[in-house]
């Protein structure tokens, strides 16, 4: 036990003094507590439309003319009255225009962003430089000539348009009562903590194993090995890089929440999705996360220790990480809907268990049994991965040349039982 904890000690030594980790701990907290800061000291309404309290008309007013989008127009029949034009696009000022071609050469010049030819009531043509995502006029416009022939049609035919109109858009109300979780509320908290989970455990995954095959290559094992024993070793390493992970993403994830809880009235709410996790949910991903953490990182130290040149490690390791990779992507496209078989079988598989049974918690219901189950599988799966590390661990220290397959380790660890 003393030799475990001074390796322990020793190791997460080496992590907090490495500049790497304390920067980019440092670092990232600092950019979270300035950034969630930021609406708290200056007006970001500009930038974030939805800390804007004032209304649309409102924020249109006080638009100049050069903080105004501009359409250039070409109404054939004269279909549409201005007014019809300042109600839709409060925002926007309307160029109009005698041809298709001077329309043209103004979005070319970029003096319009784009412009409307209005063929009839019920046809027209968008031009534009280039299409985008965020670009919603078309759809407006299309709306908006909906509306025109709706008054004309009533008009033509006698017929009350505020009357048509509220029969033809009855309010409907609903309300959603959620019996269990809300997936779609809490989506964006788990993707990112499910994805804070694979970085975590890639990264670390590999410096483990890294370390592991540099003492083997600088011959310092030879050292290490007569003072210290080889399971101490192993579990001393792979322990440490848990701690500093988890401190590391714990203090990122703390420097987050606490900002934004002090910053929440100036954010109106708006990135609750994001910061405001439950802590059931929070446990549930540290226990499941934390074992799961473990799994692998005995894997990674002992595929480290198969090889004798660094330069091998990437070849070594690039099984389990394909297999995590897969883990990863299965729960990602499972976070679409948690109660399929795909997610519910993954859930109790170790190699997933720990990012899938949290995924299913934070956007389903899962029952307490199953929670149970899952994580005494994960932990039973741990020690035995754990066990067999030490053993391959021990075996493989003082074994130099070429690299030794897993499965030669495990023959060999059967043999010398």
């Amino acid at each position: 036990m003393k030799q475990f904890l001074t390796v322990l000690y020793f190791e997460l030594t080496h992590y907090f003094k490495s500049k790497g980790y304390v920067l980019t701990t440092i670092l990232v907290s600092a950019l979270l507590i300035v950034g969630l800061s930021l609406p708290s000291v200056f007006d970001m309404s500009q930038w974030i439309p939805s800390l804007e309290e004032t209304s649309s008309e409102e924020k249109a007013e006080d638009l100049s003319d050069e903080e105004q989008s501009h359409l250039a127009i070409l109404d054939k029949g004269q279909w549409i009255h201005s007014d019809y034009l300042a109600e839709f696009f409060p925002s926007v000022k309307f160029v109009g225009v005698d041809s298709e071609d001077e329309m043209k050469n103004l979005i070319v010049k970029e003096e319009v962003d784009g412009g409307f030819v209005v063929h009839s009531s019920t046809n027209f043509d968008y031009i534009v430089q280039n299409s985008t995502f965020s670009d919603s006029n078309e759809a407006i416009f299309s709306e908006m000539l909906s509306l025109i022939n709706r008054v004309n049609y009533a008009a033509k035919h006698g017929l009350n348009f505020e009357e048509l109109e509220s029969s033809y858009n009855a309010p409907i109300t609903s309300e959603t009562t959620i019996l269990g979780k809300d997936g779609i509320y809490n989506y964006t908290y788990t993707y990112l903590l499910v994805f804070g989970l694979y970085f975590m455990i890639i990264t670390y995954g590999q410096l483990i194993a890294t370390s592991v095959t540099s003492e083997k290559s600088n011959r310092a094992i030879e050292i290490l090995v007569t003072s210290v024993h080889p399971t101490s070793l192993i579990c001393g390493k792979v322990i440490a890089a848990a701690l500093a992970s988890f401190i590391q993403f714990g203090l990122m994830i703390a420097s987050g929440m606490i900002a934004y809880q002090v910053n929440k009235g100036a954010w109106n709410s708006m990135l609750d999705g994001i910061f405001d996790i439950p802590h059931d949910i929070l446990i549930i991903f540290a226990f499941f996360g934390g074992v799961g953490y473990l799994f692998y990182a005995f894997i990674f130290g002992v595929l480290g220790a198969l090889v004798s040149k660094t330069e091998d490690v990437s070849s070594s390791i690039t099984s389990i990480t394909m297999i995590f990779v897969i883990v990863f992507f299965v729960t990602m496209f499972g976070m679409g809907d948690v109660e399929s078989s795909a997610m519910k079988i993954a859930s109790f598989i170790p190699f997933s268990s720990f990012m899938t049974m949290p995924t299913r918690f934070a956007m389903g219901s899962v029952s307490f049994l199953e929670i149970s189950i899952s994580f005494i599988l994960l932990i039973l799966s741990t020690i035995v991965v754990a066990y067999t590390a030490t053993k391959i661990y021990r075996m493989a220290t003082l074994r130099y040349g070429n690299p030794i397959k897993l499965k030669d380790a495990l023959k060999l660890i059967k043999t010398n039982k």
